[in-house]
């Protein structure tokens, strides 16, 4: 899965102090407006569909995903109004020049402007200045935002937001995402098949070998210690990555 992967290169890059470098996002096109998306509409539908792999970027580590695609409303429906991929090239000077391809006919056929009836969800529009950059994913923060929710391609509503308002409807929301059983499941998963018993073991046991003395009573405290850390840090990436499971813009209370 999408998540455990990234969660491996996460602490892959997090024991080294460094992290996921910033994506550069799709797109949304609003009259005259293009707005950058904080969301990837189409990472569902390649699931299900992949993409040929020669029809991805493969050499940007800014685009994990493979290609941009520009997003727009027609009656009220989210359609792709084209998706691209990265290419490069060197010039006669040695420098390296950025241009991007159209793929659209490629991935969709000949048919223009391909519906996202299987997208729910929110895009999460960010417009404006940078107030602060972080080379990671998606976490910049910009001056405005505009999040729109997406039912089945639908566009039902939209709601905007300074960058303190969407900070608090952010934390806010990972409260009541911290209830659900998709965040057990995904929590849940990541201990099975990533952290494990194993390494916690594993930690405890370097921990025992250096002090032979220890009873059973601090090793148990020791593994509890390592058990926190770790749902901390995992806490943390899923907060930072929170745009993939945001679904509304009225958060439940239930």
């Amino acid at each position: 899965m999408k998540f455990l992967k990234a969660l491996v290169v996460f602490f892959v890059l997090i024991s080294t102090k460094s992290f996921a470098t910033a994506q550069v996002p799709d797109y949304l096109i609003i009259d005259k407006d293009t707005l950058r998306i904080q969301s990837n509409p189409l990472q569902e539908y390649f699931k299900i569909h992949p993409m040929p792999g020669n029809l991805t970027t493969t050499v940007s580590t800014g685009n994990w995903r493979g290609y941009i695609a520009f997003f727009k409303f027609l009656d009220g429906k989210l359609v792709v109004e084209n998706i691209y991929k990265e290419n490069y090239k060197e010039n006669g000077k040695g420098e390296t020049d950025f241009f991007m391809t159209s793929i659209y006919k490629d991935v969709f056929g000949e048919k223009s402007n391909f519906e996202c009836n299987f997208y729910s969800g929110l895009l999460i529009c960010a417009s404006g200045n940078i107030v602060e950059y972080v080379h990671m994913g998606y976490s910049s923060l910009y001056e405005n935002y505009n999040l729109i929710e997406i039912k089945n391609g639908i566009n039902i509503k939209s709601k905007k937001f300074t960058t303190k308002e969407f900070q608090k409807f952010k934390i806010d929301y990972f409260k009541y995402y911290k209830r659900t059983e998709e965040y057990k499941l995904q929590v849940k998963q990541f201990k099975d098949e990533t952290v494990g018993e194993g390494e916690i073991g594993m930690s405890n046991s370097s921990f025992l070998i250096g002090n032979p003395g220890i009873g059973k009573e601090n090793q148990s405290l020791k593994k509890k210690e390592a058990e926190f850390r770790a749902d901390k840090q995992i806490d943390s990436f899923m907060f930072a990555f929170l745009s993939d499971y945001m679904k509304t813009i009225e958060i439940p209370t239930n």
